[in-house]
């Protein structure tokens, strides 16, 4: 685009691909074919066109927001020409400012395609509103997850109800992109390079019609889906609670992939995220082999926690992991409570006394434990005579039954 112009106009090719065409602006109504997706660029006007034909393919509709946002972002970088809004245009629904740049006349639809999946206003009751809104469209990605643009804005429906999170989280990748993200193994090191990453259209919102946002959003969760919901593809603030929800439908891809995910974050160690799987109950999507595979390191000693982190981290996933009936869990938190003892630490196992993990262990266990609790701490060991009293009877009540 080195050559200053006014007009620009390339095709959508169903490989994803733009390809420039030889013609002016004068020349426009005979290349309007009915099957094709068309990005027109009218520089004098500040405008790029997203023309759309009736019988277009649904893949070319939402890949052309990306070609579009392209070409906005290759004469932005141009000194000679100006920031260009994106607005998109269906056959036979054109806007007027469209008709008017190129003085054309509405062009009638014959025909649309069969498995058009997105749906027009003029296919609906009118809605009467003050404002003026684009049509209402549809976007279905699969059977748990649809977009939805209404009233100009796009909103994301997981199992038939709105999911309330910001959308802007969503990468705009081309399909080009996604080499940038070949070698990247943690899944918010992609956030970092989309920060270096062309992005104006976030702060920018103006230069960008609620239509071909829409658009872009749909195409980004469609590579999101098409691409097993690769969660480098996706910010983990917006890709994990979404693809949580996905998962807990029955998804058997989410589920697999979220699974993944979790047992690669906590490979790494990351104390905060431990604490935010278990606040989120995502470890309810592991069976209990699973988790003890997970946490073989953590259960093995090879994590160092500093005092306060053993309250905020590992004490409440020692609980999780107990009321799983993971039989290591339970030896690590009696030998905890051993070691307070034998260590005369008596605000420790007070802690964990309070805390109800004395609860969790076995008559066996208290009895043992009992026997180590120095004999001043007369509170502690009459809460343990308590609970070994209540084992006794119930197991009594137990073989009653019998």
């Amino acid at each position: 685009m080195d050559e200053l112009r006014f007009f620009f106009a390339f095709e959508l090719l169903d490989n994803g691909e733009r390809k420039e065409l030889e013609f002016t602006e004068k020349d426009l109504s005979q290349n309007l074919n009915p099957e094709r997706v068309l990005v027109l660029v009218r520089e004098d006007l500040k405008r790029i066109f997203i023309w759309k034909g009736a019988k277009s393919p649904v893949k070319k509709r939402f890949v052309s927001y990306k070609a579009a946002r392209d070409i906005q972002m290759e004469l932005m970088n141009a000194a000679q020409y100006h920031q260009c809004k994106i607005i998109s245009v269906d056959q036979g629904d054109e806007a007027q400012e469209f008709l008017d740049a190129f003085n054309l006349e509405s062009m009638e639809v014959k025909e649309r395609l069969a498995d058009m999946r997105y749906i027009r206003n003029s296919e609906r009751a009118e809605i009467v509103e003050k404002d003026i809104f684009p049509e209402e469209k549809e976007y279905r990605i699969n059977e748990y997850l649809a977009l939805k643009l209404i009233k100009g804005r796009t909103i994301i429906f997981v199992g038939e109800k709105p999911f309330n999170q910001c959308k802007y989280l969503l990468l705009n990748l081309t399909q080009k992109d996604f080499v940038n993200f070949d070698h990247i193994d943690s899944i918010d090191q992609a956030f970092e390079i989309y920060n270096n990453m062309d992005k104006i259209h976030e702060n920018v919102h103006e230069i960008i019609d609620p239509e071909s946002e829409f658009f872009g959003h749909c195409s980004n969760l469609q590579a999101w889906y098409e691409h097993d919901y690769d969660l480098r593809i996706l910010h983990s603030s917006l890709s994990i609670p979404l693809l949580k929800k996905i998962a807990f439908l029955g998804d058997q891809k989410a589920i697999f992939r979220l699974k993944e995910s979790i047992a690669f974050r906590i490979a790494s160690k990351n104390h905060n995220t431990i604490v935010f799987y278990l606040n989120e109950k995502y470890l309810n999507l592991f069976s209990n082999e699973e988790l003890e595979v997970l946490f073989e390191d953590w259960l093995e000693k090879r994590v160092d926690f500093a005092f306060m982190e053993k309250r905020r981290v590992w004490y409440p996933l020692l609980k999780e992991l107990i009321e799983r009936d993971i039989p290591k869990a339970k030896d690590v938190i009696k030998k905890e409570i051993i070691s307070y003892l034998k260590k005369d630490d008596s605000e420790s196992y007070q802690y964990l006394l309070q805390k109800d993990f004395f609860k969790l262990l076995s008559q066996d266990d208290l009895e043992e434990i009992y026997e180590l609790i120095p004999k001043k701490d007369v509170l502690t060991l009459r809460r343990i005579e308590s609970l070994i009293l209540k084992m006794t009877l119930k197991k009594r009540s137990f073989l009653k039954g019998i």
